[in-house]
C-alpha cells in the first residue's frame, strides 16, 4: 500500500509540474502575443445625446475614464496613420493603440478634441465629406485645427455609403474624390489623406482595389481583433477596430473590452474555434 501511494503521489506532482509549466507557458505565449499589435478602437459620438443609439455615444466623462487608464497603463495613444507605419515597418507595438472617431461629429471636437489633447493623445477623424459643416458636424476650421495639433484626418467616403451596395462606377467618386476634396479643403500641401473607415464595415474586393489605386495605406473595418503585423502586411485594407461601447454605468467595462478583445485575438490567431469559446467571452 504504501508503495501504491508513493506512485500515487508521483503522478498528482507529475500532474501538477505539467500544469504549471502549462500554464507558465501559456501567460508568457499570451503577454508576448499582446505585445506583438495594437488595437485600433473606434469611438462615434463623445457627448450626451440620450436620444441616439447609445452604442455610438459615450459620455465625456467616460471617454476622460477611457484615457485616464490608458495613460496609466503606459499606453502609446496614436492616430491609425502611425499604428500601420510601425505595422509595415516592424516597429515595436507594445502599448501603442490607435484612437479613431467616426462621421465627424461637431463634439468630437468640443469634448473630444480637449480630452486627447489633455492626455497627450492623438486621433483620427474619418471626416464624410457631404457632412462638413452640417447641422451636428464639425465645419473646415475646426477639422483644420485639430489637425495642427497632431490628429489624422481620414476618409469615411464622401456620401457614406456601403461600399458593398453601390454600383462601382461611383467607387471612383466616394474613395477617390473624398480623398482629393479632403487634401484641398483641409490639409496643408505635404499632407494626405491615406487611411479610411468603411462606412458600416462595408467593402469588397472591388473597393480595396480602389484604395490602392488612389493611394491609402490602410482602411479599417469593423472586425473586432487585434492588428498584427502578419495580418497588416497581408490585408492592409482590412485593418481590426474595436468598437467601445460603455455607457459609464461600470467602471471595469472599458478594462474588460479591451481584455475581452486580447483574448479573443489570441485564440483566433492560434486557430481555437471561435464558435466554442464565445460564450466564454
Amino acid at each position: 500500500m504504501k508503495g501504491l501511494g508513493r506512485k500515487l503521489l508521483a503522478v498528482l506532482l507529475g500532474i501538477m509540474v505539467l500544469v504549471i509549466g502549462a500554464w507558465l507557458w501559456l501567460r508568457h505565449d499570451y503577454a508576448s502575443y499582446c505585445a506583438s499589435g495594437g488595437f485600433v478602437l473606434e469611438y462615434h459620438a463623445i457627448g450626451n445625446h440620450p436620444d441616439w443609439p447609445q452604442g455610438m455615444v459615450v459620455a465625456p466623462a467616460t471617454f476622460d475614464r477611457h484615457l485616464q487608464y490608458l495613460q496609466e497603463k503606459g499606453y502609446h495613444m496614436v492616430t491609425v496613420a502611425e499604428l500601420a507605419d510601425r505595422l509595415a515597418t516592424g516597429k515595436s507595438m507594445e502599448k501603442y493603440i490607435a484612437l479613431s472617431f467616426d462621421d465627424g461629429y461637431t463634439d468630437n471636437y468640443t469634448e473630444a478634441f480637449p480630452l486627447l489633447k489633455k492626455y497627450n493623445a492623438r486621433g483620427t477623424f474619418s471626416i464624410i465629406n457631404s457632412k462638413i459643416g452640417g447641422k451636428i458636424y464639425m465645419n473646415a476650421e475646426q477639422l483644420k485645427e485639430m489637425q495642427r495639433a497632431g490628429m489624422e484626418i481620414a476618409s469615411h467616403t464622401f456620401s457614406h455609403n456601403r461600399l458593398e451596395d453601390i454600383d462601382p462606377v461611383y467607387l471612383n467618386w466616394e474613395i477617390g474624390v473624398s480623398k482629393y476634396d479632403l487634401e484641398k479643403r483641409l490639409l496643408p500641401a505635404d499632407e494626405t489623406v491615406c487611411t479610411m473607415a468603411y462606412p458600416c464595415g462595408s467593402y469588397n474586393e472591388q473597393s480595396i482595389a480602389k484604395l490602392k489605386e488612389f493611394g491609402y495605406k490602410a482602411a479599417l473595418t469593423g472586425n473586432e481583433f487585434l492588428n498584427t503585423p502578419e495580418h497588416f502586411q497581408k490585408h492592409p485594407m482590412e485593418m481590426y477596430r474595436l468598437i467601445i461601447m460603455d455607457d459609464g454605468k461600470n467602471p471595469y467595462t472599458f478594462a474588460g473590452l479591451l481584455h475581452k478583445g486580447y483574448w479573443r485575438s489570441y485564440l483566433k490567431d492560434r486557430g481555437i474555434d471561435m464558435r466554442f469559446v464565445s460564450w466564454l467571452l
